[in-house]
């Protein structure tokens, strides 16, 4: 591993520690470094804060940036005005004389903007070193530009006979598939994704919360696909513990939640897209059911599966989903066996557990 490519992993790990903190924007480390010695280091920690390079500089303190100094950096330092001015502006009013870019941003507003700027005034800049593990760690942020729409994760537990639950089911029970060593990673998961989504039937079946109970975190946007609006006005999901955005035919007056019109013509998937992209939704985690997953499935609209199989037999019950192409990441938690289904191909797998 190279010097450069070395402190660009350093970068990767400063920047997860905005993981789940900082979305919609991406996660993002920097380093300032000088003969193989760290000046200085930064993370952008969360949403609405400083962003990497300006936490970095400030680090470092006010005084002179000395010239053979390199900043390090994930991403492509940003060139536009959000809730914080362009980091390149910073970088050249320091007088930082050597860049080096994990990846290229895709947002329009900065996309080769910021790398440009910084040769323009002067600086040696250095791009893609560890491009693809750097384009891994911001995906969710990467599809929502590249492919205008969130980025998908599926997500079940199943039986070890490839079953979702066991027939006949206890209305509005929920019926345990996986052990409490699998739900803190679940909820985990849940902590990292902007959105989750379920649809009438595992509203009403399960009666979930769909929050964050057993990790710290953020609670994501609950989101039920409801066309009928069928679902019990006293759902935990309509419980206002957390957002919520219902998309439903129907519109119902007595529930305090976002809600969205969904038309019998209309195609679902592609109104729940439109919908978050409007809010800025950088990624869903689908948690069921096996109908709505076979929708994200059989339309190929997915970006990664994440399948839990225990060592239950039910012998009967509600199939699950199957992928069209088996092969997975797998991994063992507790008695269960956890399968990381990638449309991306990369090694990266092992940082989702």
């Amino acid at each position: 591993m190279s010097s450069d490519e070395r402190w660009m992993q350093r970068c990767i790990q400063l920047a997860l520690n905005g993981s789940g903190r900082v979305a919609p924007n991406p996660m993002v480390g920097a380093i300032l470094m000088s003969n193989e010695r760290v000046l200085a280091e930064g993370w952008h920690g969360f949403h609405g804060g400083a962003h990497a390079e300006v936490n970095c500089l400030r680090a470092f303190g006010n005084g002179s940036v000395p010239e053979d100094a390199t900043l390090y950096v994930n991403l492509e330092p940003c060139a536009h005005h959000g809730i914080t001015p362009p980091c390149i502006d910073l970088l050249i009013e320091r007088k930082v004389k050597n860049l080096v870019v994990g990846c290229v941003d895709p947002n329009p507003l900065t996309k080769g903007i910021g790398i440009a700027r910084a040769r323009e005034a002067g600086m040696r800049v250095r791009v893609d070193i560890r491009h693809d593990d750097c384009r891994w760690l911001n995906r969710r942020f990467i599809t929502s530009f590249e492919k205008r729409r969130p980025y998908v994760v599926l997500k079940w537990a199943q039986s070890n006979d490839g079953y979702l639950d066991r027939h006949p089911r206890v209305e509005r029970n929920v019926q345990r598939i996986s052990s409490a060593s699998t739900d803190v990673l679940v909820h985990r998961w849940r902590s990292e994704e902007q959105a989750i989504l379920v649809g009438s039937r595992t509203a009403i079946n399960d009666n979930p919360r769909l929050n964050i109970r057993h990790t710290v975190g953020r609670s994501p946007l609950r989101v039920v696909i409801d066309r009928k609006g069928s679902i019990p006005s006293d759902s935990q999901v309509f419980d206002g513990s957390a957002p919520t955005l219902l998309l439903s035919a129907v519109v119902r007056k007595e529930l305090q939640c976002d809600q969205a019109v969904l038309r019998s013509e209309d195609d679902p998937l592609t109104v729940l897209f439109s919908e978050l992209n409007c809010r800025s939704v950088r990624s869903v985690l689908v948690e069921g059911g096996s109908e709505l997953l076979g929708h994200f499935i059989h339309s190929d609209r997915w970006d990664e599966a994440r399948v839990i199989t225990t060592k239950s037999v039910f012998g009967n019950g509600t199939k699950a989903p199957l992928l069209a192409n088996p092969r997975a990441h797998v991994a063992t938690l507790a008695n269960d066996r956890v399968a990381f289904h990638l449309r991306t191909p990369t090694a990266a797998a092992s940082w989702l557990i």
